[in-house]
């Protein structure tokens, strides 16, 4: 009986636990775990899911596993963070330590757009050299996603979305104006040579009527 009652209660403790890892403070859902040199580097965003608009962040967690994975302190002096989106110039961001954990620190930065961001790490821990890329993608780190995918009941875009709207929209209008404008200078050139050739074709006729019309001199003999 007592066995029973255990195999039953063993798929709601694992539930529960699953709960309590995922609801857990700075738990790290959807970070990508790198050795680099003697240390490790657990690399995402601070705050997950990363939402466009909202404060958010690099976060490194550094350990060195050779020495019972001890949290390496003192970093935010000797690592710098730069952030860029897709393929864009990258930005650095000052590095602060997380006083409530030992070995975390984050490069604070408000995501102003949704899709994939690349975190560079430079620098040093404890004097082995950082120079290292991570970039949001499935199987690492997640993207950031858009605001209106949680937005309820009504879905309002950010306010640099709709200026890049409008400007895409009134860039395609200008394209469109210049088009337009120099099909029409090419048909007034068209237009205007045929004009010309017109003119051209009648003075050569009349010129030639004129020369059928003249009188033959009249040569006589002495």
């Amino acid at each position: 009986m007592r066995f029973f009652t255990f195999r039953r209660g063993v798929p709601s403790l694992v539930l529960a636990l699953t709960l309590m890892l995922a609801l857990a403070p700075g738990a790290a859902l959807a970070h990508e775990r790198r050795t680099v040199g003697d240390y490790s580097f657990l690399v995402g965003f601070n705050n997950e899911p990363a939402i466009q608009g909202e404060m958010n962040g690099a976060q490194i967690t550094v350990t060195k596993p050779s020495d019972g994975n001890r949290p390496v302190t003192g970093l935010q002096n000797t690592l710098k963070v730069s952030v860029a989106f897709g393929g864009g110039q990258p930005k650095e961001f000052p590095v602060t330590a997380v006083s409530s954990t030992p070995g975390r620190y984050v490069a604070g930065f408000i995501p102003t757009r949704a899709g994939s961001y690349i975190f560079t790490i430079t620098g040093t821990a404890e004097e082995q050299p950082v120079n290292e890329r991570f970039e949001s993608g499935p199987g690492r780190f997640d993207d950031v996603d858009s605001a209106t995918t949680l937005q309820f009941p009504d879905q309002v875009p950010l306010a640099n979305d709709a200026t890049r709207a409008a400007q895409s929209a009134a860039a395609q209008a200008s394209e469109a104006q210049a088009a337009a404008d120099s099909a029409r200078s090419i048909a007034i050139a068209g237009v205007l040579a045929g004009v010309f050739g017109i003119a051209v074709g009648i003075a050569g006729l009349v010129a030639g009527a004129s020369r059928r019309r003249a009188p033959v001199a009249d040569v006589r003999t002495a």
